[in-house]
């Protein structure tokens, strides 16, 4: 048996759109064993929803595309225990690719080498920023290149801690994406690269004294925000009890602050009490930064 942890993820940071990501620290946990038939259990975040049909589950999807690449036709057995809110803008459907995918690849010996697994974790996902972040842990800056993934990983500083408020209504990304203007202003596009940088030398040298003014999204948020009620007002709320800075998280409707480890909790009650004032029910996390990302835990094999 095999045991593959996979962090969740916060993509774009605010300007950072497809670029960005940040690995944290709620896991997607997948056991997978060979089988005589093609089994799933599947507990925590989603359970109840989940369709128990191999052939609609994202963790299957992934694995049996390794299998069928790596030309076997075995069946498997996966125990599936998932901390992630589904549907949230936390990367849940990128762990459960990357999950699928190294689960696979290392109970068949891995067949397949590290950049082959990202490569076809990006095909799946159809971008980058929660994916790399997934595999690798911390802040990731991502790029793809004639179908090759480009990344770095930046250590972020120890002091650094996250909330992310997370309102009880899906968003799904198709509806967030649909907003998403096919032109850009030049303007915008200057103001959203320089932001992006800023933002990444900012939190290399420790440096958080704009990092708001450098998530302050230009293009992308502003749209999708019209989704998620009382949004300006949670944003509010957060810089007053002292985050560092505060956008969306991936394609919403879950929202980020960066703070230090001491304001965590007073950030959390003070986004989770704009919500209810909007009339919105959410749940809020005190998260810290994961830099391992993928682990292999167990290997009963050996």
């Amino acid at each position: 048996m095999i045991r593959v942890r996979v962090p969740a993820t916060s993509a774009n940071l605010g300007p950072g759109f497809d670029t960005l990501g940040l690995a944290l620290s709620l896991y997607l946990q997948v056991d997978i064993e060979w089988s005589d038939q093609n089994i799933i259990e599947f507990a925590g975040e989603g359970a109840q929803g989940n369709k128990s049909l191999p052939e609609r589950n994202l963790v299957w999807q992934a694995a049996d595309r390794v299998i069928q690449t790596a030309g076997h036709r075995w069946a498997v057995k996966l125990r599936i225990y998932n901390e992630i809110p589904m549907g949230k803008g936390l990367g849940s459907s990128a762990a459960a690719i990357v999950a699928g995918l190294t689960a696979a690849n290392e109970l068949l010996g891995k067949p397949l080498h590290q950049e082959q697994v990202l490569a076809l974790a990006v095909e799946m996902e159809g971008h980058p920023d929660n994916v790399v972040p997934a595999f690798m842990g911390g802040l990731t800056t991502a790029m793809v290149d004639n179908k090759q993934v480009y990344y770095q990983k930046v250590r972020l500083p120890d002091e650094i801690g996250v909330v992310i408020v997370v309102p009880e209504f899906e968003l799904p990304t198709g509806i967030s994406r649909s907003v998403l203007p096919q032109q850009i202003d030049l303007n915008a596009t200057v103001s959203n690269l320089q932001r992006a940088c800023f933002l990444l030398a900012s939190l290399h040298n420790r440096d958080f004294s704009n990092l708001d003014k450098a998530m302050d999204d230009q293009i992308y948020q502003p749209l999708r925000k019209q989704f998620i009620p009382g949004f300006d007002q949670v944003m509010k709320a957060a810089k007053s009890q002292g985050a560092l800075g505060t956008a969306l998280s991936g394609a919403g409707p879950s929202i980020l602050a960066f703070c230090t480890a001491s304001e965590q909790n007073r950030v959390a009650q003070a986004m989770q009490e704009a919500f209810s004032a909007a009339g919105v029910r959410s749940r809020g996390f005190s998260l810290q930064i994961d830099n391992k990302g993928t682990e292999i835990l167990t290997d009963l094999n050996e």
